[in-house]
């Protein structure tokens, strides 16, 4: 999201009940050029959702492409990441081969809030390593493409109270129609596919799923 637009948007997805937000600055241009001027952004669209954030994120660190500042990118992490303590909210992360500098922030945090690891994009050790501060480990329908043995194998060892499942809507669409913008829709074939790989009834992984979802979500 653009640091301050909540309201705007709150305008387009309206009042229904079942709607909540996470709500987070993304590691990008131009937000980390004026890293206080974004969360105080941050803060103004926090204090417009009220009891409809139910999250703050997604937020974290992306080097993928190189072109921010790495160590811009972690004052804004940093930042949401005592926001999100502060107003006792959970903290979802976004973290793209950045694996080393993501876990040292969460450690150097203290306690941490809720935190889920979104879109989970690594291997078995960084999920492991996660894992052992607590944090709650989400994949999407990446986890379905070629060459995702890294995650498959990170899948396999997440306990079903630390798992998390999502659209990552519009990307990572599900086999066999990857490339192709995603929606909730799309998600059954990521849960039929998560829960052969684990051995589970794809029935009793979305029950698993969604409770953990609510222990965090509330």
């Amino acid at each position: 999201m653009e640091p301050g637009d909540f309201e705007a948007r709150f305008k387009l997805s309206g009042t229904r009940p079942f709607l909540r937000y996470a709500l987070g600055v993304w590691p990008g241009h131009p937000w980390v050029d004026d890293v206080p001027a974004a969360l105080a952004g941050l803060e103004k669209s926090l204090e417009a959702a009220g009891p409809r954030a139910s999250a703050i994120g997604e937020c974290g660190l992306d080097y993928h492409y190189e072109e921010e500042s790495a160590a811009a990118q972690r004052a804004l992490f940093e930042g949401q990441i005592e926001m999100a303590a502060r107003r006792g909210l959970p903290l979802v992360v976004h973290s793209r081969e950045a694996f080393a500098d993501t876990l040292a922030i969460l450690k150097s945090a203290g306690k941490l809030p809720r935190t889920v690891i979104h879109c989970f994009g690594y291997g078995a050790a960084e999920a492991d390593a996660f894992l052992a501060l607590g944090c709650w480990v989400s994949f999407a329908g990446n986890i379905t493409f070629k060459r995702s043995e890294g995650l498959n194998a990170a899948l396999g060892l997440v306990p079903e109270e630390r798992l998390l499942l999502e659209t990552d809507s519009p990307y990572m669409n599900p086999m066999p129609r990857r490339g192709k913008p995603s929606s909730s829709a799309d998600i059954e074939r990521t849960y039929d596919y998560a829960a052969a790989a684990r051995g589970v009834d794809a029935e009793r992984l979305a029950l698993t799923v969604s409770r953990n979802a609510r222990e965090i979500f509330g």
